[in-house]
């Protein structure tokens, strides 16, 4: 595992760009798994900014999200296909079809949650893009998750739906649950990058990198990986 700390937020979304920006530029076809949430945003800006400004082309790239809210509308500004549509996809050079994520409104949502399965290990991962929860969790997968979990349907913490209670500023409540890549699915990635920033993240992100490796920190099965890299802010980096 290789950790970087960045001189700021700033800094450590920029370096995470240019994790992202190799591996795009490396690969005649890439296959990237994005995540969403407030310290991609900032990554997302960087590569936007690098594809108007710098050449940075995605023409070869096929995005695959990590996970997707359950029971919430499909034009809904929250979906997270709407959000990465909005703050990355839409702002380069992305193929139409470019964009693979699971279908929260599918009739049989088993049998959806074995398709996307398939469709991420058939692409495969080149690249993992990962955030990390409060409570340690990657994806949607909250503590106790097993690490030999796949693609399923789950069941969203207190915790984590506290969390992401900002997104909603209408008052809407966060949904309860949504349709997460297990982790077992994001471990067969090629290579994983973990952007972490801000005082919040720092428990979790000691825990995932000098914790035991556990189910009850989902984020520490990325020691297991033979190619994870953790970029972190001072802020995120300051209980290490």
């Amino acid at each position: 595992m290789r950790i970087i700390v960045a001189e700021d937020r700033v800094a450590a979304s920029q370096c995470a760009a240019v994790i992202v920006e190799g591996f795009v530029r490396d690969q005649r076809r890439a296959s990237l798994g994005v995540a969403t949430g407030r310290t991609t945003e900032a990554l997302y800006a960087e590569l936007v900014r690098r594809h108007q400004h710098e050449g940075l082309s995605f023409a070869g790239v096929d995005v695959y999200l990590l996970d997707e809210y359950a029971g919430i509308d499909p034009d809904d500004p929250c979906r997270f296909r709407s959000v990465v549509k909005r703050e990355l996809t839409q702002q380069v050079d992305l193929r139409r079809d470019a964009v693979h994520c699971p279908d929260p409104d599918a009739p049989d949502l088993a049998g959806e949650c074995c398709r996307y399965e398939h469709l991420v290990r058939s692409a495969p991962i080149g690249l993992q893009i990962l955030g990390i929860g409060s409570n340690g969790h990657i994806a949607f997968n909250e503590p106790g998750s097993a690490f030999d979990s796949v693609t399923r349907i789950v069941t969203l913490s207190e915790q984590t739906r506290s969390d992401n209670a900002d997104f909603f500023s209408d008052g809407r409540p966060v949904p309860g649950r949504a349709i997460t890549q297990g982790i077992s699915t994001i471990l067969a990635a090629a290579e994983l990058l973990l952007l972490a920033c801000g005082e919040r993240k720092a428990a979790a992100v000691a825990r995932a990198v000098h914790g035991p490796v556990c189910e009850m920190v989902p984020a520490s099965a990325l020691q297991l990986h033979s190619s994870a890299t953790i970029v972190l802010d001072p802020d995120a980096a300051s209980l290490l």
